[in-house]
């Protein structure tokens, strides 16, 4: 393969012998042994832990968040044996493992050991917290005087309503999620630093950086960098949607509050800001567009809807997830769909890991058949999901017609670049106050929250700065130090977007096409990013891919091209 990386495939006899041990070194060999000990008991146990959290999401029992838990303690307790960590960091500080894939393998073994190497009754808390506010944020309901609303609901009101006061009511009553939160979040970031001093990091956000394979001040870097290329494109963009909002609740500009902008956190664009995209899909089959257009790819998604559980039920999460269950072709998707914008954008998102998943090749050992990284995956799925946004898929795909082609092209290209400047800029509130969260988590953190989002989402404050809004955001409690790789993934996107655009397609504008009906889009995904699974990390893979290193370049492109579709 380019740039020297040589996958050697190891074959394993019925007996578990590897073909050819004999003539490995000795670091090899003794660690060939280490990780087949380890998989014996790893592999059953994630994919027991893999079944249970499925089920868990999908029923909301009590019994199947238990059995979830008993697994998760369960690989806690495998990763956290001193003496097969100190065997892995023998041989990783000697560098004497040269085979890449071996290499890479004892890498992954190493980080994973290392977050275990911290005392196993802490973790076994910190696992029942995560348990816990799972559960709780699947069986939350917002109740509004004697109407009990779903998250689904819920936005449907923000989305479509005219009246200040329903709004307010009804965004404040799922926030009612995070003043339940707040007590189990403010632990766990307790449990979470005291586990990451117990390893010698400095607190849990450093900790988890480093088992990401970023580097912080890399990492900020690139998002000061977009913080500046964003700053003045995103106050003319909020001058005109504070003034579109204020118009529809009859209100002045400063009378306007989060509740008035069409979601829960300012993260997308707010409806009719361009077009109102809802009324497209409104009679759409979601689930047979998303067919038609990866079977378009060469990407075939059936097997995986079939898996899926799609629509919602009580106990069930009311969110949506990929999830592999078997790391061997057992890829599905929970959502909770309605035939609207929002639900087609994420089925086509979360198929969007779900292909990287199923495509990783056979020939991949089990401890590397994952994504390369969140930013690789969640790239792909982000690229997918903005499709549901582009003229050529709207009118090939969903089925526009050729007369309004040109109109609703145009608009929905305005209305996915602005939901691109919204994220680019709500990716700065939850990374900056994570950081914020983990360095002193006894100062105000609802005044931190909306110092925040003052600062780079340009929002007045509720009437209480004090609220804990903060822990009404899921990933922060349940994927925390992760939201990041969200906004990487939309750089790796348009790096790969791009690519594939004019390096594939010999196109000169990325923004232009949907990919639609191009097979040999699929097959440079399968080969180039989904293939190799995991067998080299993120920064490798964006460069094996796309001949050049991650950089925000092709993304404020795209910010800056002119919609013309």
């Amino acid at each position: 393969m380019e740039r020297g990386l040589t996958i050697m495939l190891i074959c394993v006899s019925c007996s578990g012998r590897v073909a050819g041990q004999e003539t490995r070194p000795a670091a090899e060999q003794e660690f060939i042994a280490l990780r087949d000990a380890y998989l014996a008991k790893f592999r059953p146990l994630t994919l027991k832990s893999e079944a249970a959290w499925w089920e868990a999401n999908i029923t909301g029992t009590d019994a199947a968040f238990a059995r979830k838990k008993a697994a998760d303690q369960a690989l806690v307790e495998l990763h956290s044996d001193r003496e097969v960590f100190g065997q892995l960091k023998a041989l990783k500080e000697r560098g004497s493992v040269r085979d890449p894939v071996l290499a890479r393998e004892l890498d992954v073994m190493y980080r994973a050991f290392l977050a275990g190497q911290a005392d196993p009754q802490l973790r076994k808390q910190i696992v029942n917290l995560e348990s816990d506010v799972e559960q709780l944020f699947n069986t939350h309901r917002s109740q509004v005087g004697d109407r009990t609303l779903t998250e689904n609901d819920v936005r449907e009101i923000l989305a479509t309503t005219t009246d200040s006061a329903t709004a307010e009511a009804a965004w404040k009553a799922y926030m009612e999620v995070g003043r339940k939160a707040d007590p189990l979040l403010r632990e766990l970031v307790r449990l979470r630093n005291q586990m990451a001093r117990q390893l010698g990091f400095r607190d849990y956000f450093a900790m988890s950086l480093t088992l990401q394979e970023i580097d912080e001040q890399e990492l900020f870097n690139l998002f000061a960098e977009l913080e500046a290329l964003t700053r003045d494109p995103f106050a003319e963009l909020k001058s005109e949607i504070d003034a579109a909002r204020a118009a529809r609740f009859r209100i002045t500009v400063d009378q306007l509050r989060p509740w008035h902008y069409g979601d829960l956190f300012f993260q997308e664009a707010p409806p009719g800001t361009e077009l109102d995209l809802s009324e497209l899909f409104a009679k759409a089959d979601v689930v047979e567009l998303c067919k038609t257009y990866y079977a378009s790819l060469g990407l075939p998604v059936e097997d995986i809807l079939a898996r899926s559980d799609l629509y919602e039920k009580p106990g069930k999460c009311p969110h949506a997830f990929c999830a592999d269950l078997d790391r061997a072709g057992d890829v599905r998707v929970l959502a909770n769909l309605k035939p609207n914008a929002y639900w087609a954008d994420t089925l086509l998102h979360e198929l969007g890991h779900g292909v990287y998943d199923k495509y990783i090749r056979q020939d991949v050992p089990f401890l590397l058949h994952t994504a390369s990284h969140g930013i690789t995956t969640e790239g792909i799925a982000e690229m997918f999901g903005a499709m549901s946004k582009n003229g050529e898929w709207l009118t090939r795909v969903l089925g526009v017609d050729q007369t309004s082609a040109g109109r609703v092209g145009q608009a929905a290209g305005k209305t996915l670049r602005t939901e691109r400047l919204l994220f680019a800029r709500w990716s700065q509130v939850m990374l900056r106050f994570e950081y914020g969260l983990y360095s002193n988590p006894d100062q105000n953190l609802g005044e931190l929250w909306y110092k925040l989002k003052r600062r780079y989402q340009l929002l007045n404050w509720p009437d209480d700065v004090n609220r804990p809004d903060y822990a009404a955001k899921v990933h922060v409690l349940t994927t925390p130090v992760y939201y990041h790789c969200y906004m990487m993934g939309e750089l790796f996107a348009a790096q790969v977007r791009h690519h594939l655009s004019t390096k594939v397609l010999g196109l000169s504008n990325p923004t232009v096409s949907s990919f639609y009906g191009r097979p040999e889009v699929g097959a440079w995904l399968r080969e180039k990013i989904f293939g190799p699974g995991n067998l080299m990390p993120w920064n490798a893979l964006t460069q094996h891919a796309t001949d050049e290193p991650l950089t925000a370049r092709y993304f404020v492109e795209e910010l800056n091209q002119k919609v013309d579709r």
